[in-house]
């Protein structure tokens, strides 16, 4: 199998990920408020903020493969710990397995990505790539989200966890095959040496300090995508208080997730017609409409469908973002680079996550819903991501 065809597995597979239509009401039934919910969430973004820069290295240093093998093991182990949660405390381990797995991945996967198309004659661009594993996340978020649906509402919700895990553990598996990069040869002979850990990372950071397009594309994309993980957890609650059964949850996701797989398609034709900053910017816009709607709306059944146009908005300018972030910075830090992309979306959902989720509890779920209008809206305004300052850092592909 081509190495590109295992990216695209592998974006399958780790999308297979059946409770994303219950998991918020799987921790309201193991007795969990809106604020405990949301501290779940947000100690594991402390804990990302923490290990982020420290994995982001070991990647650079070590080898962004073996970071990536780390990553799927811990994911798979984490799936089994939530399916054996009986509250709070035990969601909490299972989410810090799970944030510690991400966190290996994380930056890492696309530095992998980018370095192999970068090294590799006649590979497809970066963008199309992300484009395709884009299509097949949501393909296959699509089908786990019918099926998991399904499985919550005749066998429980712990039983999803469980089945989710096969699906992790053949992806860890596969990873197993993936090549070793030229830029990579030689890592396994390095020794862990704190002095040089620090010094690669006072590098990455004074790259980051001497180029103002990184930082503020850094800002833009974390506090859309803090915002984003604040909003998603609203969405199945919401489907609840509007009156839809559990059994029709895992078929509204899947329709939803179809269409954006369709959709994101679009995502390099629109770059290439428009331009990836000005998608960015302008998405930000786009998206305080639906969340709006949302925060003054009655709470009738059809305004679901606003959660999931912002879905379409996130999924649209995630690939372009990525690939005008990954344009900015150079090979030897990408790695490093994208953790510390990470680390700022683990800040901003250090604060955003338990203020929207003591909002909710205090106020209402429309009341959090106009807090992250507000600040999608600071960010659409004050976070533009401006035109190129200097010339690109690294080879075309």
């Amino acid at each position: 199998m081509k190495q590109t065809n295992k990216f695209y597995l592998a974006s399958f597979l780790k999308n297979q990920i059946y409770f994303v239509p219950i998991i918020v009401l799987f921790f309201q039934d193991l007795g969990l408020s809106y604020s405990q919910i949301f501290w779940v969430f947000t100690i594991g973004a402390a804990f990302s903020f923490i290990i982020e820069i420290p994995t982001g290295v070991i990647a650079d240093l070590y080898g962004n493969r073996k970071s990536i093998i780390v990553s799927k093991f811990l994911i798979f182990v984490s799936f089994i710990l939530f399916a054996l949660s009986g509250g709070f405390i035990g969601l909490l381990i299972a989410n810090l397995i799970y944030e510690l797995g991400k966190s290996f991945r994380s930056g890492t996967e696309t530095a992998y990505v980018y370095n192999y198309l970068s090294e590799t004659p006649g590979a497809p661009s970066y963008t199309k790539i992300k484009i395709n594993q884009k299509f097949y996340a949501r393909l296959s978020e699509s089908l786990a989200a019918l099926f998991g649906g399904f499985v919550a509402y005749k066998l429980g919700f712990s039983m999803v966890f469980y089945i989710a895990a096969i699906p992790a553990l053949i992806n860890f598996l596969q990873t197993l095959s993936w090549e070793k990069l030229n830029i990579e040869k030689g890592a396994v002979t390095k020794k862990f040496i704190w002095q040089d850990n620090l010094a690669f990372t006072r590098n990455s950071f004074k790259e980051l300090r001497q180029n103002k397009v990184v930082v503020r594309i850094i800002l833009n994309i974390s506090l859309f995508s803090a915002s984003f993980a604040a909003l998603d957890k609203f969405i199945q609650p919401y489907m609840k208080n509007s009156g839809i059964e559990l059994q029709y949850f895992g078929a509204i996701y899947a329709g939803s997730l179809i269409l954006v797989a369709f959709l994101v398609k679009f995502a390099a034709k629109l770059e290439d017609k428009i331009g990836g900053q000005k998608i960015m910017n302008y998405s930000s816009f786009a998206a305080l409409i639906p969340l709006l709607i949302l925060g003054f709306g009655t709470g009738a059944a059809w305004t679901v469908a606003l959660f999931f146009i912002v879905l379409i908005i996130d999924n649209l300018r995630s690939p372009v973002a990525n690939n005008l972030f990954h344009e900015q910075v150079s090979s030897e830090n990408r790695a490093t680079m994208g953790s510390i992309l990470e680390l700022v979306s683990s800040v901003n959902k250090l604060w955003i996550l338990p203020i929207v989720g003591y909002m909710a509890d205090i106020y209402s779920i429309k009341t959090a819903i106009l807090l992250i209008a507000a600040i999608i809206f600071f960010n659409a305004s004050f976070v533009w991501v401006i035109k190129r300052d200097r010339p690109l850092l690294v080879d075309k592909i």
